[in-house]
Order: structure tokens, then sequence, then C-alpha cells
């Protein structure tokens, strides 16, 4: 699928979520902390939002917040319920992936879904589905902690107003021209343990996020050539990269991670910025998965989220 390149036009005001409307909180994936967790939903409340707690919500089993049908029956009632506007994931970690098969025919509508992380697998499957609004930005569990301000108004001006906040960047390889196209990604770690699965990711005509935590620079190596070696980035338009919390190289090492990146995206031969505020950091600006989106010289641009 080629690159789009017709002119930037704003994306349509349409608030995602109304004041009053009724969200649904369901952890598929790790366990959370009661408190950071009830922070997040009060900051919610607070913007006039209704958090629904799913049935399971408090449930623990080794390390998943509960059995996988305890998971399963929340996700499947978040996504299909009437008495709920969207749906909002706990926290990340993982788990996700156990719950794809049994979960995805329940969604029928556009509703939103938030979170990212371990949620890159939902959005994953959602893709080319035409179904759902996945919208990657914070879990609820570090929403009111960790997140900067500036990414919770972000978040709260998309959610009350519809405006998708813009996602700075510099240039960091490749050609220097713009590009229009849809936006996929996430977690990198998530997107490598898809791959050889019904949700592999496929960046064929898109632009592709990439963030990560935890994982060493050599790691960092592996899971991208793995989503290489698989086929998910032939086709792909540009590359956006978010922040890689925990995962620089080693004081002594006299090499970063930045330049293992630039290694290991310098073949593909597309546009790359980084520097996004996006990942598992305190700067985590929402956008949409699978939305139209302009990557430059400066980061990405919203063009049109709606209907993409």
């Amino acid at each position: 699928m080629p690159a789009i390149t017709s002119p930037t036009r704003p994306p349509a005001a349409r608030p995602l979520l109304p004041p009053g409307s009724r969200i649904a909180v369901v952890g598929p994936s790790g366990i959370h902390e009661p408190a950071r967790l009830q922070a997040g939903m009060d900051l919610v409340a607070s913007w006039g939002l209704l958090p629904v707690p799913g049935p399971h919500l408090g449930a623990r089993h080794r390390y998943t917040a509960g059995t996988r049908e305890q998971r399963l029956e929340d996700l499947r009632w978040a996504l299909s319920s009437d008495q709920v506007d969207g749906a909002w994931f706990a926290r990340g970690g993982y788990g996700t992936v156990h719950l794809l098969a049994e979960a995805l025919p329940a969604l029928r509508d556009d509703r939103p879904i938030l979170g990212f992380s371990d949620a890159t697998a939902l959005f994953c499957g959602l893709a080319g589905t035409g179904r759902g609004t996945p919208v990657h930005g914070p879990v609820l569990h570090s929403l009111a902690d960790l997140v900067d301000a500036d990414s919770q108004q972000a978040l709260r001006r998309l959610l009350l107003e519809g405006a998708w906040p813009e996602l700075p960047g510099q240039h960091l390889l490749g050609p220097r021209q713009g590009v229009h196209a849809p936006l996929v990604g996430g977690n990198l770690c998530v997107l490598a343990s898809l791959c050889g699965t019904p949700w592999a990711p496929r960046a064929e005509g898109a632009i592709l996020v990439l963030e990560d935590i935890g994982e060493p620079p050599y790691k960092i190596d592996r899971l991208f050539t793995q989503l290489v070696l698989s086929g998910a980035l032939e086709g792909v338009v540009g590359v956006a990269l978010g922040s890689f919390t925990g995962c620089a190289a080693p004081e002594a090492a006299g090499w970063s991670l930045e330049q293992v990146l630039a290694e290991l995206l310098e073949p593909l031969g597309v546009p790359v910025v980084a520097g996004l505020p996006v990942g598992h950091g305190p700067q985590n600006r929402p956008w949409k998965h699978g939305g139209l989106y302009r990557l430059d010289e400066g980061g990405l641009t919203a063009v049109e989220v709606e209907h993409a």
C-alpha cells in the first residue's frame, strides 16, 4: 500500500468520550497497585467521566490480573456491553495475547479503547477490522503519578474535545521529505512477540511507532531484527521512535542506544524521527492506532483519525 500524499487537513474535532461517558476499567494484563489505579480513576472522574471497574478487576493469578477466564470475561464485557461507552486498560505487563482469539469478535462498534504497552497486542488484533477506536496512551495505573501534566491534559482534551495532540520529534536519519500514512506499532517487545501469530504486525504502507522499557540494547537489536526477518516491516514508509526507558547502553560502552537504533533502521531507507513524547516515561501523549498522520522532520501530526 503506497504512502498517502494528499494535502494535510485538520482532523474533525469530535469528543471521543463526552462528559458522563462510562468507561470500563479492565485488567487483561499485569497486576495493578490498587492505590495507583484508584488515583488514575479519580483523575478521570474529575474530568467528568465515569470509570466502571470490571467484575474481576482486583483478581490475581501468578503474574496476571486474574485467571485467563476472569480476564477474558472482563475484556469481552468491556468490548461489548451496552452499559459502557469505552474501555481502558488498568495497566500493562503481559497477558492480553491469551485473550485475543475469543475477545476480538466481541467488539462490534467503534468505542474507544485506551492503553499502551501490552495493549499493543489488542491494537494489532484490531488492525484492518474497522472496529474500535484504539488510542495508544497512558494506562490508568500510571496516569496520576507518572504521566506528566502535559500528557494528562493532552489526553483530557482528546477525550472531551476531540483534539488529537501533535507528537514532536527530531529527524534521526533517512529522507527528509514528509509522508502521510496510517500510524501503527507500539511496544517493540509486544510487536516482536506477535510475529508468527494470526495477529502479527504489518507495517506495509504505514508509519511505524516504536517504544520500549527495560530492554538492554542487544535485546532491542534482537526484537527489531525479529520484526525485519518476519517480514513485518516490508513496505514501511516511515518510523517514529518514542522513549526507550531503561534501555541505555552500559556507561562504559563507548556507544549509545541511539547508534544501535540508527544502524538497525538505516537499511529501511525511510524517514526516521526520534524523541517522540510516547512510551513508558512521564511523556506519553495519545495517538490513534490506524489513524492517518503526517511524519516530517518535526515529528507526527494527525491528519485524519476519524475513519482512517
